[in-house]
Formats: structure tokens, C-alpha cells, sequence
């Protein structure tokens, strides 16, 4: 019995065109991959700067909360080398710091600023109600980002985060 011999025009190879259509197709994914990196890497660091902001609004807040006084009138406290404080019935006041780094310290040298925050207080806390304040964080620092008070808004921020709360002055 003899073999039958093979068609030569009818190889397992891939043809040149196959090879060029798989190349075509493969380099047109890898860029669509490629172009999608500064999407995700600008997620990445917006996502950073709004969980370092959220860190921030809840250390003012704490700091805001362990405020203490000598006479149970006046009250002071530190948050990033700032002193601030309020009075029981008192006047709003507002406070602002500038250049924190995301650990929501001010920032020296070569360690680069990359928050802005804000403490409203709206109501201080008088003989029978809390207190009522604002906080607000907003980046990036470098840009100055200013907050308007009459919208409680930030101008020229990236993002922020901004936080209302209730306080009572500790005993």
C-alpha cells in the first residue's frame, strides 16, 4: 500500500498575512493597554490624596474634640504645629493650614506639601447645645487652592473632602 503524498501547497504553517493580521491586532490591544496607564495611574494618586484627606479631616476633627481648657470657657488645641481654639457661646472662627504632607503634618525641606485644610467652626458649643463645625481638605497644595466661604467651596483643588460635625467641649 502506498501513502498518498502530501499537497505541497497545502502546509500547517501560518501564511504571512495571518502573521501580520496577528501582529496588527496584538499591537493595537497593547496600546489601548498602554494608553489606558495614565487613567489608572491618575486613579491611583486621586484615590491616595482623598484618603490622606480623609485622614486629615479626622485628625482635626479629633483635635478639635480633645480641645481643653483651664477656666471651661476658652478652649485650645494643637494640629500641625497651630494652635486654635473657641469659646463656650463665643464667636464663629475659622483656621486654615497650608502645606501638610499626607501623615497631615507641615511640611519642611525636601518633603513636598500636598494638602490644604480648613476648620470652620460654625457654632461654638454653648451651655446646652454642641457645637457645629466644617472641616475641609482639599489638594493639590502646590496649587493654592482657596476656599470660599459664603459657598463652602474650593477653587483651584484637584478634590477635596469635607466633613460637617457636632462637638462638645470635654469637661
Amino acid at each position: 500500500m502506498t501513502m498518498p503524498r502530501p499537497n505541497p501547497y497545502l502546509s500547517g504553517a501560518f501564511s504571512l498575512v495571518e502573521v501580520v493580521l496577528a501582529i496588527g491586532i496584538f499591537s493595537f490591544a497593547l496600546l489601548a493597554v498602554v494608553g489606558l496607564l495614565p487613567v489608572g495611574l491618575k486613579s491611583v494618586k486621586n484615590a491616595n490624596e482623598e484618603a490622606a484627606a480623609a485622614n486629615v479631616v479626622a485628625r482635626i476633627s479629633n483635635a478639635l474634640r480633645q480641645a481643653s481648657s483651664t477656666d471651661g470657657i476658652n478652649y485650645e488645641n494643637r494640629f500641625a504645629q497651630t494652635s486654635f481654639g473657641y469659646a463656650v457661646g463665643g464667636a464663629a472662627t475659622n483656621f486654615g493650614w497650608t502645606n501638610l504632607n499626607m501623615d497631615a503634618y507641615t511640611t519642611s525641606g525636601i518633603d513636598s506639601p500636598r494638602l490644604v485644610a480648613r476648620l470652620e467652626i460654625l457654632q461654638p458649643p454653648t451651655a446646652s447645645a454642641p457645637g457645629e463645625a466644617v472641616i475641609t481638605v482639599a489638594w493639590p497644595a502646590v496649587a493654592n487652592p482657596q476656599w470660599d466661604t459664603s459657598t463652602r467651596q474650593w477653587s483651584r483643588a484637584e478634590g477635596s473632602v469635607t466633613s460637617a460635625i457636632q462637638f462638645i467641649p470635654k469637661p
